[in-house]
C-alpha cells in the first residue's frame, strides 16, 4: 500500500466555552404530539451542516465552528472555532473528526481541546472505527491509525460522495465523472485489496457533504436523490430493495437498531409540504413522519437512544430535535 505524506500540526482552533442562551423551546409538534425543539438558531447568518450524536451529547458544524449540546438539545455552546466552513462530522468515544471547506481532516476532543490536522489533501468524506480513521480525497481512499503513525492507500477511488465502515470493509458511494455520470456502491477490505461492487451503476444525483450511505450488520443503505428512493442491499452484494419511493429529494440518512431516518429537501418547484424527516423500517413497511411540512428544513440527520436531530442549511437556521 502506498504511503502518502501527512502532517500533524497544532491549530489556532481553540476550545471555547461560548455558551448561548437559546435553549430549546417547544413551538411545534410532530406527529402524535411529540414536541419539536429547535436550538442554536439565529447565532449568525449561516446554516447548520453536519451532525452526530451519542450518549455524551449532540455535535454539529456551522460556519467556522463546531458546537455541542446535551442530549435533547439543552445548553448549546461553541467548542471550537477557526475552521474554513466546517461541514462533515464523524465521531468515536473520545473525539470528533471534522472536514472543512479548506479540505482538511481535523481531529478534536469532544470538549474542544487537543486539535490537530490529520490530513490535508482535498478531503471529502470521513468514517472511523475503534482503531483507524478512513477518508477519501481526489487521490483515493485512505486509512490512518489513530496514533497517526502513517497514512495508507486502500484503493484508487475518486469522486466519492459518502463512506461507511463495518468490522471488515469500507463502503463507498461513488459519483462517476463527466464522461460516465453513473455511480456505484462498492466496498474495499480494511486491510486493502480488490474493490467489490455491491450494486450496478446508477445515474447519480447527490448533495455535497451529505451522508448518503450507512451500514449495519447485514445491509448497506443509501438514498438516490435522482429517483427519490431509499434503498438497501446485502453487504456482500445482491439485488437492491426499495424501502421507500416517491421521496422529495432525499439528502441524508442514519440508522438505529430498527429504522432508517431520512431527510427530504423537497423538489425544486415542488410543494413545501414535501419537506421533512422520515422514519422507515429496515425490513420495509409503513413510512412514518418524524416531522413534515413547509416549516421543516432538513439537511443532515443523527440519532441517539431517544432523539432524532437534524440540521438545516438555510440562513440563521438551528438544530431541531424530536423524540423518536
Amino acid at each position: 500500500m502506498r504511503i502518502i505524506s501527512w502532517m500533524l500540526v497544532s491549530l489556532l482552533i481553540a476550545g471555547c466555552s461560548d455558551a448561548v442562551t437559546n435553549d430549546p423551546s417547544n413551538p411545534n409538534a410532530g406527529p402524535g404530539g411529540c414536541p419539536l425543539v429547535t436550538f442554536n438558531e439565529g447565532v449568525d447568518e449561516s446554516g447548520t451542516n453536519g451532525i452526530v450524536a451519542d450518549a455524551s451529547g449532540v455535535y454539529w458544524t456551522r460556519a467556522d465552528s463546531v458546537w455541542r449540546a446535551d442530549p435533547g438539545g439543552a445548553s448549546p455552546r461553541r467548542i471550537a472555532q477557526g475552521f474554513t466552513e466546517a461541514y462533515t462530522l464523524a465521531m468515536d468515544d473520545e473525539a470528533l473528526y471534522v472536514v472543512d471547506y479548506a479540505e482538511r481532516l481535523v481531529r478534536m476532543n469532544k470538549d474542544g481541546g487537543a486539535t490537530g490536522v490529520l490530513a490535508q489533501d482535498s478531503i471529502g468524506a470521513v468514517a472511523v472505527d475503534e482503531d483507524s480513521v478512513y477518508f477519501v480525497s481526489t487521490a483515493g481512499l485512505f486509512r490512518t491509525p489513530k496514533d497517526i503513525s502513517k497514512i495508507e492507500s486502500l484503493a484508487p477511488i475518486s469522486s466519492v460522495g459518502s463512506i461507511a465502515v463495518d468490522d471488515t470493509h469500507v463502503y463507498v458511494r461513488t459519483l462517476g465523472n463527466v464522461e460516465d455520470p453513473s455511480g456505484h456502491i462498492v466496498r474495499v477490505p480494511k486491510a486493502g485489496g480488490a474493490i467489490e461492487e455491491i450494486t450496478p451503476p446508477t445515474t447519480v444525483a447527490y448533495h455535497y457533504f451529505a451522508q448518503e450511505l450507512a451500514v449495519d450488520g447485514t445491509n448497506v443503505y443509501w438514498v438516490e436523490p435522482s429517483t427519490g428512493t431509499l434503498m438497501k442491499a446485502p453487504k456482500e452484494g445482491g439485488t437492491p430493495v426499495v424501502l421507500a419511493k416517491d421521496l422529495a429529494d432525499p439528502v441524508s440518512l442514519t440508522l438505529d437498531g430498527d429504522s432508517v431516518y431520512v431527510t427530504l429537501r423537497g423538489k425544486d418547484g415542488g410543494s413545501l409540504d414535501e419537506r421533512g424527516v422520515l422514519r422507515v423500517p429496515k425490513e420495509g413497511g409503513d413510512v412514518a413522519d418524524v416531522a413534515r411540512g413547509p416549516q421543516i428544513s432538513a439537511f443532515d440527520v443523527a440519532v441517539d437512544a431517544e432523539h432524532v436531530y437534524w440540521t438545516a442549511r438555510v440562513v440563521s437556521a438551528g438544530v431541531t430535535a424530536s423524540c423518536k
